[in-house]
């Protein structure tokens, strides 16, 4: 696995790096505003078996995605106006919303499901990643299945250094929170919350409240 530390001088470098990693098919392991994720291209489904057999993960079980924006989501998932109104209040953030998806992604991603998780991350890197990509990320947290999310690049190293399939490239960007995104299912009339996150509870309850 190679690895860069994403530092001011090196963010160019960093970022062209992953780039040219995930438009060759391959995976990155990189920070975000939440824990550490594993990262490809969400239209390669080379790329997407790969992030199954480096993470361990069931194939019924799917990938969520990064997006650039609400636009670049509403390409691939049903999204009302009302609902896109929910999302400009907590995007870019540590929200994952579910929506009805529009069968433009592989199955492998959606593990069969006609629904999907979507993100808009606050990282920077990610969001300069997203800006120059043609396609959305699908992005896991970066750990074996059932393990706890690496907080760090050396954590995440520590999981993956003896697997048989490793990560094409791990980006270094210090220590993140550590606590994973909020999921709430936007399928319904009203929010339903799947998994509690970084947020909390006030900021929950004030930002449903716009729903």
């Amino acid at each position: 696995m190679k690895t860069i530390l994403l530092t001011d001088d090196s963010f160019a470098s960093a970022l062209a790096e992953a780039k040219r990693v995930l438009m060759a098919g391959g995976v990155v392991i990189a920070p975000t505003d939440t824990v550490y994720g594993i990262l490809g291209d969400a239209t390669n489904e080379r790329a997407i078996r790969a992030m199954f057999a480096i993470k361990r993960r069931p194939a019924e079980k799917a990938f969520p995605i990064f997006v650039k924006d609400i636009a670049d989501a509403k390409r691939f998932a049903y999204i009302s106006d009302p609902k896109a109104k929910f999302l400009e209040r907590v995007w870019p953030g540590a929200v994952t919303a579910t929506f009805q998806h529009k069968g433009k992604l592989p199955v492998l991603l959606t593990g069969g499901r006609d629904t999907i998780g979507i993100r808009m991350p606050d990282h920077q890197l990610l969001l300069k990643l997203l800006a120059e990509l043609s396609a959305p990320l699908a992005q896991t947290s970066a750990n074996i299945s059932s393990e706890s999310p690496a907080k760090t690049a050396e954590e995440a190293i520590r999981y993956f250094e003896k697997s048989d399939i490793k990560p094409d490239l791990v980006i270094d960007g210090g220590r993140v929170p550590g606590v994973s995104s909020t999921v709430i299912d936007c399928t319904g009339v009203s929010p339903l919350i799947l998994r509690t996150g970084i947020m909390t509870k006030q900021e929950l309850d004030r930002v449903l409240d716009t729903f």
